[in-house]
């Protein structure tokens, strides 16, 4: 099967978005430890039910070491496939394994901002000071080896 663009595959503006959940687990910060924040980004295929597939759409923020705070925002994005592609049989887990960054902002719309703009909030009400999470999509952040 050739790439399929994401710009041809779904209907422009056809798209809901619904926040599922979003988990805020404050941790010790211990004393003279320096934390690294991580932010990772994880899209899932869902469903596909006639002409509307759905994802799942996942950003982590925590600390390494484990300390400071850990947030999840969870989010489900809905799209309505172009006509020509309803009916076809499209392996959209392999698809999501060939997508780049910007085929993720593509496909998920302004999700992205509305995670960034949860965590803010999350940790604002949590110690005063907003934590900005990136506005677009970041993947997985290298694990340490």
């Amino acid at each position: 099967m050739e790439k399929i663009e994401i710009s041809k595959l779904f209907k422009d503006g056809a798209m809901q978005t619904t926040l599922r959940r979003a988990t805020f687990d404050r941790l010790q910060i211990r004393q003279q430890v320096n934390y690294r924040g991580r932010t990772q980004d994880e899209v899932f295929f869902q469903k596909q039910d006639g002409a509307n597939v759905e994802f799942e759409v996942v950003r982590r923020m925590d600390f390494e070491p484990e300390g400071v705070f850990e947030i999840t925002a969870v989010y489900t994005v809905r799209r309505a496939l172009n006509d020509e592609y309803v009916g076809q049989d499209i392996d959209f887990r392999e698809l999501l394994r060939t997508l780049t960054a910007n085929d993720y902002n593509m496909l998920c719309g302004n999700v992205f901002s509305s995670m960034s703009l949860i965590i803010s909030q999350l940790t604002l009400a949590s110690n005063g000071v907003p934590m900005v999470s990136p506005p677009v999509y970041c993947g997985i952040a290298a694990k340490a080896e």
